[in-house]
């Protein structure tokens, strides 16, 4: 057929301010730490891109704006993230290791979630691939449950921890298919054509073809890195020897994959990275490729576009006399129809004109209809998205153009209140945070299971996010409890879209009120 081109995250990053660097002279004598005055945000040069830098030790290190405890949370870094510094601490005030300042501001201590040596074993940890629709791996726990071990278990450990890891088998190879990675995109992230997969795709064998097997096997080498063979752990000391128990269906994001030799004629085992340092046997996961459904560029075609609502849907051809044909070809679901804006009724059935030469009809549609009235907020220059909680969708706007328009999985209770029950909020919003990743509420899935982190979050209310979903594929309807759910190519582009920016090497940044280029969330029925 044709086709067209833990808890909710409620910590103090929702209510802190996005600092505005201000240059000033860093020449100036060290403040001593009996005279340092905490209220007080210094004036200091931006490290420059190519200086020294530190490493986050802890994921999500918190970076504050000004050298205090007490500084507001500008944002985070992951694990492992490498960030430029400044050459020497500002203050030890209340930090041992001293407050440096980073690119392109606030603060963090050292020792306190980042360290200044930078060959610790905290570096061994990839960070999220920012240009694809998926940053990692992702899995899904299959078979009853999977353990997260904070180091690179032992037999014996691994035999305490999983009792039943003896009796079950190795599951079967199994074919995978196309995933959201495989989506080309352009510069801005538009996805431009149907999705490909070649042969440096994520888990794709030397063969050709991308298995079970082959999705938990990354590019270098197979064996632990050696900041882990020894038994060592990338977790604080206080966690380092605990094991987290995974629900079946948990998702789970892993950064690289090793192979840990068994020893004694004993088969080995491969173990994933977790974003946050935990390690987890593959072989008790399932893929979650994600889905390569995405919605569609409106730079060329506009409004009004429709969806298809469920598979069987076919287009109708119109005679002069009120005749009806139905033709041979079949819609896929949810595939985007560009309309003209025409329509016909015809023995009480409304049909649409599509741009391509044929009708479609009004019910088998999720239709996003051209807009002529406009907020006064709606100016030239404003980035805005326009959620319809009845219509499960959304058009991303510059002023009055249309960029774009998909499918969204909002509250189950459509129009319900959100403070009772699983409802996403209504009104116009400003963004408050953005996250390249960030866990979900388990509210979210229904309490099954939980999920780890979900790419691309938007938080535009306290408790209320939109987000990229790899557990489900069903878009178009209200499946979530608060949170707005996306394709992932579709969070993708609009996470990038979207203005404020996260920094470079930030894992997330909070947005102060009042931020000039700020996107607003207008959530409607």
């Amino acid at each position: 057929m044709r086709r067209a081109g833990g808890l909710k995250w409620r910590s103090v990053l929702a209510a802190a301010g996005l600092l505005v660097w201000l240059g000033g002279c860093s020449g100036s004598e060290l403040p001593q730490d009996e005279e340092f005055d905490d209220s007080i945000i210094p004036q200091v040069d931006m490290p420059p891109a190519d200086g020294p830098t530190l490493v986050a030790t802890v994921h999500r290190a918190v970076v504050r704006d000004r050298p205090s405890v007490s500084g507001k949370v500008l944002g985070t870094l992951a694990l492992g993230a490498h960030v430029a510094r400044g050459p020497e601490p500002y203050t030890k005030h209340a930090c041992a290791g001293g407050w440096y300042n980073i690119r392109p501001q606030g603060w963090v201590c050292a020792g306190d979630g980042v360290s200044i040596d930078t060959n610790v074993s905290a570096s061994v940890v990839a960070q999220a691939h920012l240009a694809k629709p998926l940053p990692y791996r992702y899995g899904r726990v299959s078979r009853g449950a999977a353990v997260a071990y904070g180091t690179v278990p032992s037999r014996e450990q691994q035999r305490a921890a999983e009792p039943k890891m003896g009796s079950l088998t190795s599951p079967a190879t199994k074919r995978l298919g196309l995933a959201a990675n495989d989506v080309p995109l352009d510069e801005a992230y538009l996805p431009t054509g149907l999705p490909v997969l070649l042969p440096e795709a994520d888990g794709v064998g030397e063969d050709g073809y991308r298995t079970s097997d082959t999705w938990w096997q990354f590019p270098g080498a197979q064996s632990a890195p050696a900041a882990l063979a020894t038994g060592a752990s990338l977790l604080p000391a206080s966690t380092a020897t605990q094991t987290r128990v995974l629900k079946r269906k948990s998702g789970v994001a892993l950064t690289t994959s090793f192979v840990v030799d068994a020893g004694a004629g004993k088969a080995a085992r491969r173990f994933g990275l977790m974003p946050d340092g935990r390690v987890v046997p593959t072989d008790r996961l399932v893929a979650a490729e994600g889905t390569a459904w995405h919605g569609v560029d409106l730079s060329k075609s506009g409004l009004p576009v429709a969806f298809a609502l469920r598979r069987g849907i076919r287009a109708y051809q119109l005679g002069n006399n009120a005749t009806v044909r139905r033709l041979d070809e079949e819609f896929e679901p949810r595939e985007p129809i560009a309309l003209s804006g025409r329509f016909r009724t015809v023995n009480r059935e409304r049909y649409y004109y599509a741009r391509d030469d044929f009708w479609v009809r009004h019910r088998d549609l999720i239709m996003i209809a051209k807009r002529h009235k406009f907020p006064d907020w709606a100016t030239p220059e404003q980035k805005w998205l326009d959620v319809s909680l009845a219509n499960q969708t959304l058009v991303a706007w510059e002023g009055h153009k249309p960029v774009y328009a998909t499918l969204i999985s909002s509250g189950t209770d459509r129009l319900g209140d959100p403070q009772t029950g699983p409802s996403t909020v209504q009104g116009v919003f400003r963004l408050r945070s953005k996250h390249v990743s960030r866990n979900v509420d388990d509210r979210e899935v229904g309490q099954a299971y939980s999920v780890s982190e979900a790419p691309w979050a938007m938080e535009f209310h306290e408790g209320f996010s939109l987000i990229g979903c790899y557990w489900h594929s069903r878009f178009g309807e209200a499946r979530s409890y608060h949170d707005v759910a996306l394709a992932p190519v579709d969070a993708h582009f609009l996470w990038h879209w979207s203005a404020p920016h996260v920094p470079e090497h930030w894992l997330s940044v909070a947005i102060a009120e009042g931020t000039a280029d700020n996107t607003i969330v207008y959530v409607h029925k």
